[in-house]
């Protein structure tokens, strides 16, 4: 009975799909024919997913020269705002000039102990 049940089951399930395929008002011209019969759909399917993997194929080549032209104007965007960081240095360093003469000082005080420090190690 189980067996006779899954037959039938199946058999409906095939009629119903069979009767939604052949159902369609669909009318597809080729070349400037119209093409009937039960392989219409099959037509219309084929045509449309050829469609839809040319129309994966060029978003994926867009996403691919978005992301090179991209990564180009990020490099020029980098070399422009280090330029400015040079610039503005270069441009505030009379500004500055105060206070490198005090850093300049410490800087040579720890130079002096450090040295004296290792002249120490190597007398021992």
């Amino acid at each position: 009975m189980k067996k006779l049940l899954t037959f039938v089951l199946i058999l409906m399930l095939a009629c119903l799909f069979l009767d939604k395929i052949g159902a369609t008002d669909m009318h597809m011209q080729f070349n400037g024919s119209d093409i009937d019969g039960p392989l219409e759909w099959l037509f219309g399917l084929v045509f449309a997913g050829g469609g839809v993997l040319i129309a994966a194929l060029v978003l994926v080549c867009v996403a691919v020269v978005m992301g090179v032209v991209l990564a180009g104007v990020g490099m020029v965007l980098l070399a422009v705002l280090a330029f400015c960081v040079v610039l503005a240095l270069a441009l505030s360093t009379p500004v500055l000039l105060p206070l490198l003469i005090p850093v300049a000082i410490v800087w040579l005080l720890v130079s002096r102990n450090r040295k004296q420090a290792q002249a120490r190690q190597h007398s021992l």
